[in-house]
This record gives C-alpha cells, sequence and structure tokens, in this order.
C-alpha cells in the first residue's frame, strides 16, 4: 500500500519528468451524486470525461483536455488517496433529502479508494477542492 501511495506521489510532483513515470492511462476519478429527483454520474481519465444526468441515460462522453486532466491532477496532488475511505462527511443533509447522496472513487490500476457518502455540494475538505474541479470541467463540456 505505502509503495502505491509513493508511486502516486510521484506523479503529483510538478515538474514533467516525474509525472511520466507512472501510468497515468491507469488514473480514473469517478463523482456520483443521486437522489430521488438529481442524478449525476461523472466519470474522468487523461483521454475522456463521461457524463451521465439521468439514471439509465447513455453517457455524453467528450475528449478530456489536457488542461483539464492537468487541472486534475494539480487537486490530487495533496490528497491521501489511501485515507479517503475514512473521510467524514461535515454534514448530514442527506440522510432527510436535504442534499442529493454523494460519493468520490479513485481508481489506479485496479485498486479503487472510494469515499463514504456525503453531501452532494458540501464534501469533506480533504476532497473539496478535487469535487469541485470534478463539477466544474463536467459542467463546461455539456
Amino acid at each position: 500500500m505505502k509503495f502505491l501511495v509513493i508511486l502516486l506521489s510521484f506523479l503529483f510532483v510538478d515538474n514533467g519528468c516525474s509525472a511520466s513515470k507512472i501510468n497515468q492511462d491507469a488514473i480514473s476519478i469517478e463523482y456520483m451524486a443521486r437522489s430521488r429527483r438529481t442524478f449525476k454520474h461523472i466519470s474522468i481519465n487523461k483521454k475522456n470525461i463521461s457524463i451521465v444526468n439521468k439514471s439509465g441515460d447513455t453517457p455524453s462522453t467528450k475528449p478530456c483536455s489536457e488542461a483539464d486532466w492537468k487541472n486534475i491532477l494539480k487537486v490530487l496532488k495533496p490528497i491521501d488517496v489511501e485515507n479517503i475511505p475514512n473521510l467524514n462527511a461535515p454534514s448530514e443533509n442527506r440522510f432527510f433529502d436535504g442534499a442529493a447522496i454523494a460519493n468520490l472513487k479513485i481508481i489506479y490500476e485496479g485498486k479503487t479508494y472510494e469515499s463514504q457518502s456525503f453531501d452532494h455540494g458540501n464534501p469533506p475538505k480533504e476532497i473539496a477542492q478535487l469535487v469541485k474541479e470534478i463539477l466544474s470541467i463536467s459542467e463546461n463540456i455539456e
């Protein structure tokens, strides 16, 4: 496990040489928010951004720009991916339909790091910038 953290940390070193040492094609990030009236599933990897806004719909897929991918990697850099399952949600509005239920997954070479559920629009502070960037990118391509 520590090897994976070290490996991922090399990915996020700011110089271009270190980023090329790991397989960026093996990184995928998924964000999902759902409630009675809301459904959003966003999947981002180095090549594509896929968005589904209604359960059962066909995903809308667009190429992921190099700038968007660099922004994702930049906000992913300070996150301890192994700790994502242990993050606590700052609010509990999802328990009474006050917010959609959201979660985040980071997948690297077949290993999945998934957050506990949190309120859509109010993620744990440790992943807040990443969630904000994912939502921003998805809104700009629709």
